[in-house]
């Protein structure tokens, strides 16, 4: 028999595909646009190669002067927008069980720019009189800034071009389509609200079931709430009077905590064991973050991710690059039954030996090479490093991307503790002695072994 496969990072649901469109009297709006990054593996050859991704080049702009008054942003993680909605009124909407889950992220949190979202989905719930629906409640707010505009700036032009794009998508009024169209999502017309500084709604029945989607813009925050499913058995979709009313309560809850000062985030979990302090020693100033990802459902998995990068003084106009790069921890607990996480470990370590032996992966457009695994000792109770570097064959100038990755074995639980980046050079171009940002596989290394074993040493 062959392995189970292994799932995916993150958790989700989702719906049947629908053909047939309910008229209903007054739609309003689901549909949230889900992103995501591929985490590139990277490696070198000795003596480092220098790196000219633009993630890792910087230039200046001609003033380091902002040009507008700056709007604090108050303090958001993902765990506070899931805290902001009671468990009891939570459960009536989406429940736990076999078949649920939930996410919490934080995913930017800068002086500049924070974005923090959190969901619950089940797929196989009871949703009244024995009927079996997939339901889905989803919470996302967000701030950015700019030299050239304030978060406050920021926040209303979003907010009014999002509004405008919403309304060219309507489809349904007054019951009917009136894009002569038969299949295909429909999308009812805007709705106002009161929440916050402007708001409205809007419906849809689509891929994933019927939906209402709340757009708030509260002084500089953006909050959107989505809720909505369809159904296994019975009518196929929940009443859009409920959908509408239960992400209304919802969006009355989320504005009421974002309009909080609240206090410091203090970070709990397996996030807050490595410190600021922590990583700087192991690499080098500055750090931002922990930007925080989580699923609780039946295989429970979190993610930390910091930005690491170096400081360069200079002065407005002059061209400057920064050593620098992305650290992330992924933490997964298999649990007793299923998977397992020894399997795991070793099939992850028979892949890299297998991409090693065949000259990588990938083809014409990317490609991947992997470097001989290497087994540490003294850290859990397996672990290996691998180094691999990610290029373009057919677009040299981009340069390569260099990456580490440990992986750990801990009981239940595999780490995985990759560094994305380069490790030295930097400074203002042509300058004597100036060297390009590069990578060295040694030094990137003993870094993430060093924080590795904090980490596991100290993971509860």
């Amino acid at each position: 028999m062959p392995p189970p496969p292994q799932p995916p990072r993150r958790g989700g649901g989702k719906g049947l595909l629908i053909g047939l469109i309910i008229v209903l009297g007054a739609l309003m709006v689901g549909g949230l646009a889900t992103g995501g990054w591929l985490l590139l593996r990277a490696s070198s050859d000795e003596p480092p190669q220098a790196a000219t991704t633009s993630a890792t080049r910087r230039k200046a702009v001609a003033s380091a002067t902002p040009t507008v008054a700056a709007v604090k942003l108050r303090a958001l993680t993902g765990d506070q927008l899931c805290a902001a909605v009671p468990d009891a009124y939570r459960k009536t909407l989406v429940t736990d069980g076999k078949y649920g889950g939930n996410d919490a992220s934080t995913s930017v949190a800068t002086e500049t720019e924070k974005r923090a979202a959190c969901s619950w989905n089940n797929s196989k719930m009871d949703v009244g009189s024995g009927v079996l629906g997939y339901r889905s409640l989803k919470i996302s707010v967000e701030a950015r800034s700019s030299k050239s505009q304030n978060a406050l700036d920021y926040a209303k032009d979003q907010f009014d071009r999002d509004k405008k794009s919403y309304e060219r998508r309507v489809n349904v009024r007054d019951g009917k389509r009136i894009d002569g169209k038969t299949t295909g999502s429909a999308f009812g017309p805007l709705k106002e609200l009161t929440f916050g500084d402007a708001s409205y709604s809007q419906s849809s029945i689509g891929r994933s079931g019927l939906f209402t989607t709340v757009y708030v813009r509260q002084g500089p925050w953006l909050i959107e709430i989505s809720y909505g499913g369809d159904n296994r058995t019975g009518d196929k979709y929940p009443t859009g009077d409920s959908v509408r009313e239960a992400t209304g309560k919802v969006a009355e809850l989320i504005t009421a905590e974002m309009a909080k000062d609240a206090a410091a985030v203090k970070l709990s979990g397996p996030c807050a064991i490595l410190t600021t302090s922590d990583i700087k020693s192991a690499f080098f100033p500055t750090v931002e973050g922990p930007s925080v990802g989580g699923n609780s459902g039946g295989i429970q998995q979190t993610s930390c991710t910091w930005k690491i990068s170096e400081v360069v003084k200079h002065s407005p106009g002059q061209e400057f690059t920064a050593r620098g790069g992305t650290l992330v921890i992924h933490l997964t607990n298999w649990g007793k039954d299923g998977f397992g996480s020894k399997f795991q470990f070793d099939r992850a370590a028979k892949k890299f030996d297998r991409y090693n032996a065949k000259g990588g992966v990938g083809d014409a457009n990317i490609h991947t090479d992997y470097e001989v695994r290497q087994n540490i000792s003294g850290l859990g109770e397996k672990a290996f490093a691998v180094v691999s570097s990610t290029y373009r064959p057919n677009r040299p100038e981009e340069g390569t991307t260099h990456e580490v990755l440990v992986e750990v074995l801990l009981g239940d639980r595999t780490l995985e503790f990759t560094y994305r980046g380069t490790t030295t050079g930097g400074g203002i171009v042509g300058s004597p002695g100036y060297l390009a940002p590069a990578f060295e596989s040694s030094v990137a290394q003993s870094a993430l072994v060093r924080l590795a074993k904090t980490f596991v040493s100290d993971l509860k």
